[in-house]
Formats: structure tokens, sequence, C-alpha cells
């Protein structure tokens, strides 16, 4: 695995450089970030990456710079309700970390649990709750990416939070703050499941993420991630979410979740 991971690294490089900055969107969002676009590249085309087949993952990466930082957008992730294993949905952080990037910047569309959040808000996720029956490090370690126990007390990085919680701030955006829980999927949650995730501390839900965080402090990297709430599964009174629902909701909030990391990019790291 480790040999497939630095091939596809190596490939990106080769044409690239190394990256300061990647950002994995999710479903229904769409990144703009001002800067210098240097090259773009279908995952078709890149060695070991396949396809997203989750509606809205349009599966490319687009490289720009910007400052001083060389940035890298995935657009489309790998879920592990798709055909997917866990190895094969933490492939595409990996190769990001492996390619050079110091900071991995995850983006979701997410269900709202807390009943204070509204469709359309944007939420910086300060801790996970894996509820997915499954972890990307199970099995043989691969020691050149670290440790087999790696350390979760900071799962997000808190200085990266606090910094991206002033630009929303001085940028008038309203950022939440909150706990992401990550299921399995792809069914949506029950009433009941609903108000058991609420119970256990769960701000937002959704099928993403997790498994990539995870993944990446194994490298000793420390990511962020911001979620979209696309719904907020009030369990007395559920409504439906249909996919269509929620990449309309993703699509709407996009343009403030980009303005939030541009100007947070403009700063460096």
């Amino acid at each position: 695995m480790y040999n497939k991971l630095k091939r596809t690294a190596d490939f990106l490089i080769d044409r690239v450089g190394k990256i300061d900055v990647a950002i994995i969107t999710g479903t229904g969002i769409d990144v703009n970030l001002s800067g210098n676009k240097i090259f773009e590249i279908s995952y078709s085309e890149v060695p070991n990456i396949p396809t997203p087949s989750t509606k809205s993952h349009k599966g490319y990466f687009s490289f720009l710079k910007k400052g001083n930082l060389k940035i890298a957008i995935a657009y489309g992730r790998f879920h592990y309700y798709e055909r997917y294993s866990m190895q094969e949905v933490v492939f595409l952080p990996r190769v990001l970390g492996l390619a050079g990037a110091k900071l991995v910047i995850l983006t979701n569309a997410a269900g709202g649990l807390n009943p204070m959040f509204e469709k359309g808000d944007l939420m910086i996720v300060r801790d996970h709750i894996n509820m997915m029956g499954a972890n990307p490090l199970k099995g043989d370690n691969i020691d050149e990416l670290g440790e087999k126990f790696p350390d979760m007390s900071e799962p997000y990085s808190k200085a990266y939070i606090e910094k991206i919680k002033k630009v929303a701030f001085l940028s008038g955006v309203d950022l939440k703050e909150g706990v992401y829980v990550g299921v399995a999927g792809p069914s949506m949650e029950t009433p009941a499941e609903t108000r058991f995730f609420r119970l256990i501390g769960g701000d937002a839900i959704g099928m993403s993420t997790v498994p990539e965080v995870i993944s990446l402090n194994h490298m000793g990297i420390k990511p962020v991630a911001i979620s979209i709430i696309t719904n907020v599964n009030r369990p007395d009174c559920m409504e439906p979410a249909p996919i269509d629902a929620v990449i309309e909701s993703s699509s709407k909030a996009s343009d403030r979740l980009s303005l939030i990391l541009d100007k947070f990019l403009e700063e460096g790291l």
C-alpha cells in the first residue's frame, strides 16, 4: 500500500511540485479561492485514484498558487458506503500528505443535530465521534506513515480552529462550532438514532471526514474540518433530506465557506 501511495504522490509532485495545503470538498461543495491556477487533472488520469461514484463529487484536482502557498483542491472524496474499503477511503488524504501538505482542510455536508442550528449554517469541527464501526488503521500498520496507535487528544488543530474562527468573525460570517458524528451510511438517521446521537454529544452528523482525520493524525498532520449544515434533524418533526436538497444547500453555502478559507489562507500558515 505504501508503494502505491508514494507512486501517486510522486506523480503529482512531478507535475506541480510539493504542495503546502490541501482541501478536500464534500457533497455539493464548490471551493473557489483567489490565486493563480497552475494545473488541473482528472482523478482518472492519476495512478491509483478511482473515480467517485457519489453525486456531485466531480473527481479532479485543481492546483493553484496563493501568495507563498501552493494549494491542492480535491473536488470529490470516497466514502465507506460506496464500494471502497477503509484503506481506499483514506488513500486520497494520505497521498496529499505525502505530496507535502502541512495542513489538510476537510469540508463536508452534514445533518444538524444541534437544535440551535439552521440549514445553511457553517460549523467548524472541534472533535468527532466515530460511529462507523470501522477504523482505517485496522490491520497491518504502514510504518512509513506513522505509529500504530496515534494520539487523538487533539484530532483537529486547535491553533488553526482559532485562526479560522477569528477570520470568520472579522468577515461577518456566522461560524458555529461543534462535534461531528461519523456514521457509515448511506441511509439517513431515524428519529430514535437522531435522539441518541444528540444525547452522546453530537452537533452534526455525516458519512465522511472521520476516517480521513484518523489517517492524517496517524501521519502527524493536524487537519481542520468545516461542515455545511444542509438540514436539521429534529426527531419529533423529521423531514426528508433527499440528496438533491443536500447538494442545493451545500452549493448555496459554498460562497461563505470559500470566503472564510480564502481569507484564512491569505495570512499563510
